[in-house]
């Protein structure tokens, strides 16, 4: 299931300048390096294709942090900024716990 998270991390980058909150500071950093994190794990996963799970613990901390962060930066006004970080931020994190919950790591 790296291939969701990869999909979850290049849409967190992408969508500042689709959904045009580009010019939030804020929203548009949160957005792009916590995408680029959750792709970069999820990439490394793809090429890797080993038997541990730390790939998908860094993204669902990322995803985490993308739930928390538009409250503690403080541009919860900018709505579309806001849901679209947290609803994905909820996905990647959903998809990585049940990622680690059902492939324990070394099987």
């Amino acid at each position: 299931m790296y291939w969701v998270t990869l999909i979850l991390g290049l849409v967190l980058i992408l969508a500042p300048f689709i959904l045009g909150y580009n010019d939030n500071a804020s929203a548009f950093w949160t957005s792009f390096i916590l995408g680029a994190v959750m792709a970069l794990v999820s990439g490394y996963k793809a090429a890797v294709r080993d038997f541990s799970n730390w790939e998908y613990a860094v993204a669902g901390l990322a995803g985490l942090l993308a739930i928390i962060a538009p409250f503690v930066l403080g541009f919860t006004a900018q709505t579309t900024a806001m849901w679209t970080i947290v609803v994905l931020g909820v996905l990647a994190l959903i998809v990585s716990i049940y990622q680690m919950v059902t492939r324990p790591a070394g099987r």
